[in-house]
């Protein structure tokens, strides 16, 4: 396991789907994700991501393009899981300044950039595991 991953201890593992079309990313960014003690879950589609959550797979949060195959794009996705999948945080990533804006309408903490940066991406996630982690007592 990677020393970026933190001490883990006896924490819950978090799970990420990472959805992306193009596969290069998505295996590296999925690959790096694991290396970080992460669970993750992989999706080509948006149609593929909702079909996933709706089969009862345990998803923490989407790390997810905005630009996808299929129907259903990135701000669709995250509308239909804010929607459908109460707990599901959503953490979009765009490359152009215009949908950046309207991803961080629907996102809590705005949009990542792409290119993907690992250790950004990681440090997101810690964040909104922290922010909605129940407190103790």
């Amino acid at each position: 396991m990677s020393k970026r991953s933190g001490d883990i201890g006896n924490k819950v593992i978090e799970s990420v789907m990472v959805v992306e079309p193009d596969v290069l990313v998505r295996m590296t960014v999925a690959d790096y994700l694991r290396e970080c003690g992460y669970r993750v879950v992989e999706a080509i589609t948006g149609e593929e991501a909702l079909s996933i959550l709706g089969a009862g797979i345990k998803v923490d949060t989407i790390l997810s393009a905005v630009k996808l195959l299929g129907a259903i794009d990135g701000f669709a996705l995250a509308q239909r899981i804010r929607e459908s999948f109460n707990g599901v945080e959503v953490i979009l990533t765009t490359g152009y300044a215009m949908t950046a804006k309207k991803a961080g309408e629907l996102c809590e903490l705005g949009a990542g950039k792409r290119p993907y940066h690992p250790d950004l991406i990681v440090d997101r996630l810690k964040l909104l595991f922290e922010r909605h982690r129940p407190k103790p007592g």
